[in-house]
């Protein structure tokens, strides 16, 4: 097993009135991808980070091993998430995977 943990900061301009609707967005994405990529055993998003937090969006998803971690880009439904919800948006990521 695989565990993927990906922070997200979001650029400055997504803080105003749209900011709960983009968090929400690339949450409800996300968690939709649950039992839709092979290999992907369980993803959950976090949108509600406290003040202290080093992002804005954190995302942990579980993967069977490297090679489905690896392959996830290659779906087009993570893809399309990407771009729509996190491309847009995001002007930082920063990820650890490590095996468990």
């Amino acid at each position: 097993m695989l565990k993927q943990v990906v922070i997200w900061t979001l650029q400055d301009k997504c803080f105003g009135p749209n900011l709960s609707a983009i968090k929400g967005n690339i949450k409800t994405r996300f968690e939709e991808l649950n039992g839709q990529v092979p290999g992907l055993n369980r993803i959950e998003v976090h949108s509600e980070c406290m003040s202290s937090s080093n992002g804005d969006v954190i995302m942990v998803a579980e993967f069977e091993d490297e090679s489905s971690l690896k392959q996830r880009e290659n779906n087009e439904m993570w893809s399309a998430a990407m771009k729509e919800t996190v491309v847009p948006f995001v002007e930082v990521t920063t990820h650890v995977e490590y095996a468990y």
